[in-house]
């Protein structure tokens, strides 16, 4: 009777609540919070007397987490997971090498070869035939594999 009356109340409810929204900092996945949003709104809606037979609240507890999960999702991920914003489409330039000058640590043999960029040695990739000590220019980046040129690229000032 005791257990009964506990799960068919409103403490339930907001405990379960709280708990599904809390789950989602261990185990992120955007899909616990919204089943937390429904359960604390059948707990708000029990708490106020407006649904009262378990039936009832498990039915609106289903509705309000599956309304909430497909409407807000989309919206709401961004949100909750972060983002990168103000970056043009065709910057692909994410460690903010594009135009440095290098130094050609080994020959360049089938197109590739080692170049030196602030110290530290890059796999990269050239379709001129560069020689060790030679000065190159990074003109792409593709993954960790950079793209160096012989050539100066055109930087606007």
């Amino acid at each position: 009777m005791l257990l009964n009356s506990f799960l068919n109340g409103y403490p339930f409810w907001l405990l379960l609540g709280f708990a599904l929204l809390i789950s989602e900092f261990f185990v992120p996945g955007v899909i616990a919070v919204f089943f937390g949003l429904g359960a604390l709104a059948v707990g708000v809606l029990t708490l106020t007397g407006v649904i009262e037979s378990l039936a009832v609240q498990l039915f609106c507890f289903g509705a309000f987490s599956l309304v909430a999960l497909f409407g807000l999702r989309r919206r709401c991920t961004r949100w909750l997971r972060g983002s990168v914003g103000g970056r043009s489409q065709t910057d692909l330039d994410d460690v903010g090498v594009l135009g440095n000058r290098v130094t050609v640590m080994t020959d360049f043999v089938g197109g590739t070869g080692d170049v030196q960029l602030n110290g530290a040695k890059w796999d990269a990739e050239s379709n001129e035939p560069l020689r060790t000590g030679d000065t190159a220019w990074v003109v792409g980046i593709n993954g960790i594999v950079l793209r160096v040129s012989a050539s100066r690229p055109y930087q606007a000032s």
